[in-house]
């Protein structure tokens, strides 16, 4: 609505500022244990939602001119931590690991399904030649050949996090992916 009343008085858009932001309740010490699903929901709607739908109208108006220049608010918290490393930074007083595993695409129903058009019928189960060609497809992108990743790499990771030979692993992220984001800089699908 804003954007469309900044094109009716001035023709176009030129700079998009998201300033719209909101805080959890900041008075206590924040916990997992304590976790408040309602005020998370609040947080990301303005937060996440917001600053993507800012972009997205921002962008339609932007493109056909070529120029334009979008700028969003953030916070030096999204530098740091993230809930794996804030959670074992809590949980670690307490014998507690947290990690997290961070798979490259496995041709599973779920990718597949991400990648149909809008207008197919998502599937519950794919069909072998959909997940062959997505195998393929994600094999084209990896920087790791003769290797395709299985669901059973991701499971063989997470046996590995929740086994006594990664009994001093904790707040790690985990990237199953073949070394590609050791040597792509930005993901262009």
């Amino acid at each position: 609505m804003l954007i469309n009343r900044t094109i009716s008085f001035y023709g176009k858009l030129d700079i998009l500022v998201n300033n719209a932001g909101v805080l959890g309740n900041q008075s206590k010490k924040k916990s997992i244990i304590d976790f408040d699903a309602g005020e998370f929901d609040r947080v990301m709607q303005v937060n996440v939602r917001g600053v993507a739908l800012g972009m997205k109208h921002a962008a339609k108006v932007m493109m056909p001119r070529r120029s334009g220049c979008i700028i969003s608010m953030a916070s030096v918290a999204g530098c740091m931590g993230g809930l794996t490393k804030n959670t074992a930074c809590e949980l670690g007083q307490y014998g507690i690991r947290v990690n997290c595993i961070s798979p490259f695409g496995v041709a599973t129903s779920m990718l597949i399904n991400a990648w149909r058009s809008s207008d197919e019928v998502d599937h519950e189960e794919c069909t072998d030649l959909e997940a062959e060609e997505m195998e393929e497809f994600v094999r084209g992108l990896a920087n790791l050949k003769g290797v395709t990743l299985k669901t059973k790499d991701v499971a063989e990771a997470a046996l590995y996090m929740a086994s006594e030979e990664s009994r001093y692993i904790s707040g790690h992220n985990l990237v199953v992916d073949g070394g590609f984001t050791s040597f792509k800089n930005c993901v262009a699908l």
